[in-house]
């Protein structure tokens, strides 16, 4: 898998949804507004592809930009 280059802290909803979109693409994620992000948080964590990275889901997090660091942390290591 590639890394996640597109960070939370340099990114809105919008953007960071649409990075995700542009991709992985061939996951079907869906593209929500920021109030359902836990929509993709939670399809995101249950995609085989990301699972083996032990990719949380979205209950433990207060916002979203939390989540996707803890996204990007599974995927890249300390390079997040």
């Amino acid at each position: 898998m590639q890394t996640i280059d597109f960070l939370p802290a340099y990114s809105t909803w919008d953007d960071w949804n649409g990075n995700l979109m542009h991709y992985f693409g061939d996951q079907l994620f869906p593209v929500v507004p920021e109030l359902n992000w836990k929509e993709v948080a939670q399809a995101v964590a249950a995609n085989a592809v990301f699972q083996k990275y032990g990719v949380q889901g979205p209950d433990e997090f207060p916002t979203w930009q939390a989540w996707a660091n803890s996204l990007a942390v599974s995927i890249n290591g300390d390079r997040a």
